[in-house]
């Protein structure tokens, strides 16, 4: 009796488990749709590199409060016990009658001490002021490395993004090559079962398809692998489905001239931001450094709770309390050319920096030309893709009107599919190549996440 219930409530409640599970599987399989901006939202979000970068800074950041705390004055406390083996108290025998001896040095094995010092820098050669500096140089160069890293990473997710489009783009053409050839391949049989058609003509439309169905095999796995690439970037599981919904944006925009692209890269480029800080940080390193050739003055004070008080004599073995206050005066007079050796790292440093700038500056020349003809060749390549489409669908049409007609052979309507599947392919790769372009002269200038929708 118990198992007839159980399985009647298991059939009662079987449907709904199934639909849950069929709701759950249907939302599993519902693809992630994604515009540009947001995937690249998504990856700055998302991204360890950025993680990374922002732990520098906020690290950077912490080390401007540590050099500022060097101004304040310095409050320790301390504390200390200690037990002394037993001694023979000395003592200085009074000379008159009756009077007890006088204990110098009384027999008090216990010993405690209570101290607060204070320490407040008074003079230290710019030491303070310099410190402060390089911590502030050193943060600024970790946030201008964020940056660096904001727009490669940014970089790198809008071409993932392109590339995946232009992938599922080549992939539907390719599918469609292949229903056009099936449709070939069927009227090729129809027609050499009536005799109008040789066996080779046929095979030669067989092998056609099998070559197209091959290449759109290939092109789907392609996008399923840029899928994967996109999906790693943005911080998505790799077998999530993507739905990319921005297409390229061919319309011509007017590209900036050299002048005013070289202007804006050396205003923006994050690298070159980064070295300039690099290259104050190193100034200020110099500054600390020599002032190791300084003196360095600072306010001292002292309030020392102790049983027995060093400070009164003779001893007494009770806690007494005593203070002082003065200044100090430190000088190295000899350190083995410390000082020197600092000043020089410093100096070689600036070094360092300045010929890293001077290289990218050499260099940006060539990649802001490179990107600027990059764009006008992209534009160029465009518009003849788009002609040599236009001309490859006009003579497909015609081929296969004539083709129907009796007047060409299988052989010329298959190249004549060919060219417009070749033509077609090529104008999806310009597409994709005019956003790359852009994309690359935005990035050579540092302003590419500014420019993303």
């Amino acid at each position: 009796m118990r198992s007839k219930t159980a399985s009647w409530m298991m059939l009662r409640y079987l449907p709904g488990l199934l639909l849950c599970l069929t709701r759950a599987l249907t939302l599993q399989a519902q693809p992630v749709s994604l515009t540009l901006a947001e995937a690249v939202q998504r990856g700055l979000q998302t991204h360890p590199d950025l993680a990374a970068a922002k732990a520098a800074v906020a690290a950077a950041q912490a080390r401007i409060g540590q050099a500022r705390a060097a101004f304040q004055p310095r409050l320790q406390f301390s504390a200390g016990y200690q037990r002394l083996s037993e001694i023979t108290p000395f003592a200085i025998p009074m000379p008159l009658p009756g009077a007890e001896p006088i204990e110098i040095t009384p027999n008090i094995p216990n010993q405690y001490q209570l101290q607060l010092s204070l320490q407040q820098p008074l003079f230290q050669g710019g030491r303070l002021r310099a410190q402060l500096e390089t911590a502030r140089q050193e943060a600024a160069a970790a946030v201008a490395e964020q940056h660096a890293r904001r727009e490669a990473l940014a970089y790198r997710i809008a071409t993932a993004y392109w590339q995946h489009v232009e992938a599922e783009a080549l992939a539907r053409a390719a599918e469609e090559n292949v229903r056009r050839l099936e449709a070939h391949l069927e009227d090729a049989r129809n027609r050499q079962a009536q005799g109008l058609l040789l066996e080779s003509e046929v095979l030669d439309v067989e092998v056609a398809l099998e070559q197209a169905r091959l290449e759109a095999l290939r092109q789907r796995q392609t996008a399923q692998l840029t899928a994967i690439m996109l999906s790693s970037l943005v911080g998505l599981p790799p077998d999530t489905p993507l739905a990319l919904s921005d297409r390229p944006d061919t319309a011509a925009r007017p590209v900036p001239p050299l002048d005013s692209l070289r202007a804006l890269a050396l205003r923006r480029r994050p690298d070159l931001a980064a070295l300039r800080h690099t290259i104050a940080r190193a100034d200020a390193l110099r500054s600390m450094a020599r002032a190791g050739w300084w003196p360095q003055v600072a306010l001292v004070g002292r309030y020392l709770y102790a049983r027995p008080n060093p400070r009164l004599i003779p001893l007494q073995d009770r806690f007494e309390g005593t203070w002082e206050v003065g200044l100090s005066l430190t000088l190295d007079l000899w350190n083995g050319l410390r000082t020197h050796h600092q000043v020089a790292e410093a100096t070689a440093l600036r070094r360092r920096a300045e010929a890293q700038e001077a290289a990218i500056l050499r260099a940006l020349e060539l990649e802001l030309a490179q990107a600027r003809l990059g764009v006008e060749q992209a534009y160029e390549r465009l518009q003849l893709a788009r002609l040599v489409v236009r001309q490859a669908e006009a003579r497909y049409a015609l081929v296969r009107d004539q083709f129907a007609q009796g007047l060409r052979t299988s052989r010329d309507l298959l190249d004549a599919e060919t060219a417009l599947a070749q033509a077609r392919a090529r104008e999806i790769q310009a597409r994709t190549a005019c956003a790359l372009a852009w994309l690359a002269l935005e990035q050579a200038t540092g302003t590419l996440t500014e420019h993303l929708p």
